[in-house]
């Protein structure tokens, strides 16, 4: 596939991503969370426990703003603070049993929504996403590479 043909299919594949995400999540909402606390919740989910400082490199957002949310999330017992392990000065954060419960219950209801509109497609579709998985894995697992756009004199675009 020349790079004209990828940039094609990135053209019609990449906007579809986030309409299939939303669609995902509007079916079942979350809980009553800001978007920050909910990303967050991710983080912590995806990557497990870290310190604060991470956890604030990994959303974007300055100590002071990361320190905000967690601190309702912690009034909500979602997360806590907890010792370091590796260095007993330091504080990690991490789920509580509860966030962990709400967050698994979440994720299977989301599933479990999705899963009903898949069994809308027909066979023949559903296979094809099953086959394509294993791709988007791989695709997944790229990650983000700007370094390709700066040799070309390209600036990296976000959205």
């Amino acid at each position: 596939m020349s790079f004209d043909e990828s940039l094609e299919l990135s053209r019609q594949l990449r906007p579809m991503l986030p309409r299939l995400y939303h669609l995902s999540r509007r079916r079942i909402p979350g809980w009553d969370l800001t978007a920050s606390q909910s990303s967050v919740m991710s983080t912590l989910v995806d990557r497990g426990p870290m310190r604060m400082g991470e956890l604030a490199a990994l959303e974007g957002v300055q100590l002071p703003s990361a320190t905000s949310v967690v601190n309702g999330l912690v009034k909500l017992d979602l997360v806590e603070r907890r010792a370091d392990p590796a260095d007993r000065r330091a504080v990690v954060i991490d789920l509580t049993r509860k966030g962990r419960e709400q967050v698994d219950q979440l994720v299977e209801r989301r599933n479990q929504s999705f899963a009903l509109l898949l069994e809308r497609l027909p066979e023949q579709d559903r296979k094809l996403l099953q086959d394509a998985l294993p791709a988007v894995v791989r695709l997944l697992s790229l990650g983000p590479d700007t370094e390709d756009l700066q040799q070309a004199g390209t600036p990296p675009v976000v959205g």
